[in-house]
């Protein structure tokens, strides 16, 4: 069953200022095959300018996403609006897997929902803190998780993807994401 985590209006300029409702939720198990073609739509956008396309390939034409897709949906939460999947996000232990908007949806306030929403979930989980990685070059997602009070931790080499990442940590409470949001 699909149950809402939440209805939170999320302005989407394409709508002249005007608001959307987007509804926040549990991944099903139903949403597999358009998380998958949602992720392998967006990868060569998200990545391409960072990893190569030989690095990319076992996601983008191999079975490699939709094995992680399969193992993963019990974790994951998806922003949609009429039935069209515009983020998902997930968490694992402590960590935040990965959070991922759609590039056309990018600076409408999705991202910020997501991530509010995931470590809500891990702090009522029982963690403290949390952990997330985010390639070096990706400026852009480094930015905003900076700008959501992350903090940098360490840079290392993913071995896998041939890129260097940045882990980063945040404490996890309500002060810190009032002061991260806002007011």
């Amino acid at each position: 069953m699909r149950k809402p985590l939440t209805d939170r209006p999320v302005e989407d300029g394409s709508m002249n200022g005007r608001m959307m409702q987007l509804e926040f939720r549990k991944a099903v198990k139903e949403d597999v095959p358009k998380l998958i073609m949602f992720l392998k739509d967006t990868i060569v956008e998200v990545y391409g300018q960072i990893l190569s396309r030989e690095i990319l390939q076992p996601w983008v034409e191999g079975d490699r996403l939709s094995s992680d897709v399969n193992q993963l949906w019990p974790k994951m939460i998806v922003a949609e609006k009429a039935d069209e999947i515009l983020a998902v996000a997930a968490s694992l232990d402590d960590k935040v897997a990965f959070l991922w908007v759609h590039p056309a949806h990018h600076r409408k306030g999705i991202g910020s929902a997501m991530l509010n929403i995931v470590e809500t979930e891990l702090e009522k989980s029982g963690y403290k803190t949390a952990k997330l990685e985010c390639f070096s070059d990706n400026d852009r997602a480094m930015g905003f998780y900076l700008a959501k009070g992350w903090k940098i931790l360490c840079e290392e080499m993913d071995e896998e993807a041939g890129a260097l990442k940045i882990v980063m940590t945040k404490t996890l409470t309500n002060e810190s994401r009032e002061c991260a949001n806002g007011p």
